[in-house]
């Protein structure tokens, strides 16, 4: 009876050994499989991103915007329109920079001719004073909420890098124009040359 119980025991034992075995695999299987190298994670962000490069034709992109609607690139297909790339901390006016007043200025001078929106990147972990913030600006165009916080992502993956960015796409969807920082009336000549030479 002795022997029995024991065999018993020792039957148990190797039942509980192979049972933590096989779940142990099962998990290392798992995490192997959820686990990407570095490399394979670059090439991911690189094949979803959006080139805004000079020269480059941006693929189509669609995203919810702060009012409610959705905004689709392939709407502005044939047509030249503009995109402003700006960190949300621009919404704050500084000493030297007053964004808001900027792209309302120039929205305001040539809006009516050339469709333009907005893509507010950088860091945001309040999303009611971000829209407090956009509210208070008055935009009369499309801004699209970029931003990433604790709980979200991105909503469209760009490489630009440098902002306040401002970018002309051309009718056949090339970026003709990209230019980066404030104060500066390049822009808005560029854009009056372009509404003559095209009498948009």
């Amino acid at each position: 009876m002795k022997i029995s119980i024991v065999k018993l025991t020792a039957m148990k034992k190797i039942h509980l050994a192979v049972l933590c075995l096989i779940t142990l695999t099962i998990v290392a299987c798992s995490q192997a499989k959820k686990e990407k190298t570095l490399e394979e994670e670059i090439a991911e962000y690189k094949a979803n991103q959006i080139d805004f490069s000079q020269n480059a034709k941006p693929k189509d992109f669609s995203a919810k915007a702060t009012d409610g609607s959705t905004f689709n690139s392939k709407d502005f297909k044939g047509k030249y329109w503009a995109i402003f790339f700006y960190d949300r901390s621009y919404l704050i006016k500084s000493d030297s920079y007053d964004l808001v007043a900027e792209l309302n200025n120039t929205h305001k001078l040539f809006g009516d001719k050339i469709p333009m929106v907005a893509l507010i990147n950088g860091f945001c972990d309040n999303d009611l004073e971000l829209k407090r913030q956009i509210d208070s600006a008055q935009f009369a165009f499309t801004q699209i909420d970029n931003t990433k916080g604790p709980n979200k992502e991105s909503k469209v993956k760009d490489n630009v890098f440098c902002t306040p960015a401002k970018i002309i796409i051309d009718p056949a969807g090339k970026v003709v124009y990209n230019g980066c920082g404030g104060n500066t009336e390049k822009f808005n000549l560029m854009l009056t040359d372009l509404i003559k030479a095209e009498k948009l």
